[in-house]
């Protein structure tokens, strides 16, 4: 049986989903962006995740945060809409752009946790009002966790346009697997990919390449990867495989139209953890229309992903 606790975690109130015969976790810190604090899996923490308050604040790399109003850059910050510049804040002084929209931080409330033999969820809510300089535009972001003995993890994350104007929006997740300590004895399988081009600021070129490099389940080895890739062909679900020394993690993401058509593959400099990113739209979205959905009022856009140990 699921069990619903909290508990302190620095000022933050931390929301926990348990069943301890089956060993299956999420902690979540709702007050800062949703934020997820660990997933275990029979036993097995799956998670590269914030150990401390601190940590979490300062917020290095969007560990386990949901993105929006877009996942990954936006040229300089700027967009055009309805014949007028808007101009978000700067966030990737390295390359001068707009990074990951502005979900950072900010304040969920929990709607409802529904807590049974098998499974449980738990329902988060952001409401923004359209008073962010460059992002004249409210809306309601909801995330439903769901964790389940025989489905293992999915999560839901939807937009609904609160405004009386349509709206552009992109959203995505920012998760870190751990499958071993060393990240480079993982072996990766990919589906067949399109590796989008970027330039020196990490912008689209337009160009693309086929990327069929781990189609068949190999070693990560030394590869870096920090790279946006459109999932190929005509299917609804698109899967990716980590396997390490602590079990295999198979990685699903609804694909196609409305959904999440791209993935970002990123491996941080400490190499212990590999992210694989869902995201509705391409990089700078906003700019190139790449995926961008256009909510009218009262429209809500959603897609799931999810991922099981075995």
């Amino acid at each position: 049986m699921y069990k619903h606790l909290t508990s302190d975690f620095g000022d933050f109130t931390q929301h926990e989903l348990i069943n301890r015969e089956t060993n299956n976790r999420i902690a979540i810190i709702p007050e800062f962006s949703a934020c997820v604090l660990s997933i275990q899996l029979k036993g097995i923490e799956v998670l590269d995740a914030y150990q401390t308050p601190r940590e979490m604040t300062l917020n290095r790399w969007f560990k386990n945060l949901p993105l929006f109003p877009f996942p990954n850059r936006l040229n300089q910050g700027q967009y055009k809409w309805k014949e007028n510049i808007q101009q978000l804040p700067i966030n990737d002084t390295q390359t001068g752009n707009a990074l990951h929209g502005f979900s950072a931080g900010k304040e969920f409330e929990v709607i409802n946790v529904v807590t049974e033999e098998d499974y449980a969820a738990i329902h988060c809510r952001y409401e923004y009002d359209g008073s962010m300089m460059g992002y004249p535009f409210p809306f309601q972001f909801d995330i439903i966790f769901r964790l389940s003995d025989e489905d293992g993890m999915s999560i839901r994350l939807s937009a609904t346009n609160t405004g009386n104007s349509r709206m552009p929006f992109g959203l995505g997740w920012h998760p870190y697997f751990q499958l071993s300590k060393d990240a480079e004895q993982i072996q990766l399988q990919l589906p067949l990919l399109e590796l989008v081009g970027v330039d020196e600021n990490m912008i689209p070129t337009g160009k693309r390449y086929i990327y069929d490099r781990f189609t068949e389940e190999r070693l990560l080895g030394a590869e870096v990867l920090d790279n946006c890739f459109a999932i190929k062909g005509e299917k609804s679900i698109a899967t990716v495989s980590l396997n390490g020394e602590h079990g295999k993690l198979t990685y699903w993401q609804e694909c196609g139209t409305g959904k999440y058509p791209y993935i970002q593959l990123f491996t941080p400099p400490h190499r212990q953890s590999v992210a694989i990113e869902p995201m509705s739209c391409n990089i700078d979205a906003f700019n190139n229309q790449d995926g961008l959905w256009i909510l009218e009022p009262r429209e809500t856009g959603t897609a799931k992903f999810g991922f099981q140990l075995s």
